[in-house]
């Protein structure tokens, strides 16, 4: 078995469970947090500030289907009926769990949590502490004003993209995109966004794709964008964007470019792409409907 099997194996539904039953028999009381994979990284602050738990544990279990299985398993057992456990799932492409009374697990109101790290407010919050700019000076309000103007400019460019791999899945087709980078798309710059990729290129990419009419991946781009593009679009791309760009940002401040800061700023943030979702996780958003779901896990 490679080595990526056995890390897959490790973070596999039925791994989950096998945990779950033995630290159960010694912490009853403990809150018991089943995720997709890494998603601990996001959730894990909020759920130690907001439920405050006395003790609990994080099981990644292998995707959103091995999320779901855990839940139907343990949901179903008599002797685990008082046990608190919460369950983390991102919406993705999918018709929402809600829609099936799926209400004891979490689902996020975007397409992922990586969008929950991309939208403008978290964007000023970063140039705020880490760039050290003055909320509503020059450089400040430049900065907003070309990052909104990037990512309307991207949100325009991976439009068709997302429409034609939302329609794909609405199709059952595999696509496995875990290791598809957005930069194979679109070139990024902070001259501006060029969409760099057809139809054709998707199809070759994918040759179990189904051929789809425009009107088709037309009507799925209105459905889309119909929502707020930044949320219901692809979280991988979204935060691999958000990334490139704060990257641009801080090397331009670091060389002090007059073009966009008036001095130079030496911003200490890595932004490994390994690290994103941990390093920038105090500046992602917390939806009011994931704090109203931790609360009924607090320990009173």
């Amino acid at each position: 078995m490679s080595v990526e099997n056995l890390r897959k194996a490790r973070r596999s539904h039925v791994v989950a469970y096998t945990e779950f039953t033995r630290y159960y028999k010694s912490f009853p009381f403990a809150l018991y947090c089943f995720f997709e994979g890494e998603d601990s990284k996001y959730y894990g602050i909020r759920i130690k500030n907001i439920a405050k738990p006395r003790k609990y544990f994080f099981l990644p279990c292998g995707g959103k289907n091995g999320v779901l299985k855990i839940y139907q398993i343990i949901s179903s057992e008599e002797y685990y009926k008082t046990s608190k456990t919460a369950y983390f799932i991102d919406r993705d492409f999918d018709e929402s769990i809600y829609k099936k009374d799926l209400d004891s697990i979490y689902e996020t109101p975007c397409y992922a949590i990586e969008n929950l790290y991309t939208s403008c407010q978290c964007f000023s919050e970063i140039l705020r502490d880490e760039f050290k700019l003055v909320d509503g000076g020059e450089d400040f309000l430049k900065s907003i004003q070309l990052f909104e103007k990037l990512q309307t400019e991207f949100h325009d460019a991976v439009s068709q993209l997302n429409a034609w791999a939302a329609c794909q899945k609405d199709r059952n087709v595999e696509l496995k995109m875990s290791k598809w980078s957005i930069c194979k798309f679109v070139k990024i710059s902070l001259d501006g966004i060029t969409k760099s990729y057809s139809l054709e290129d998707l199809h070759a990419k994918v040759k179990t794709a189904v051929v789809l009419t425009s009107d088709e991946i037309l009507d799925k781009e209105k459905e889309l964008r119909e929502k707020d593009p930044q949320k219901s679009f692809r979280g991988k791309f979204e935060i691999e964007f958000f990334l490139k760009i704060l990257r641009k940002f801080r090397e331009e401040a670091r060389k002090g470019n007059p073009i966009y800061f008036s001095e130079k700023i030496n911003v200490l943030l890595s932004l490994s792409d390994g690290n994103t979702i941990s390093e920038l996780s105090q500046y992602a958003e917390t939806p009011s409907c994931l704090i109203t779901y931790l609360n009924q896990f607090c320990d009173v």
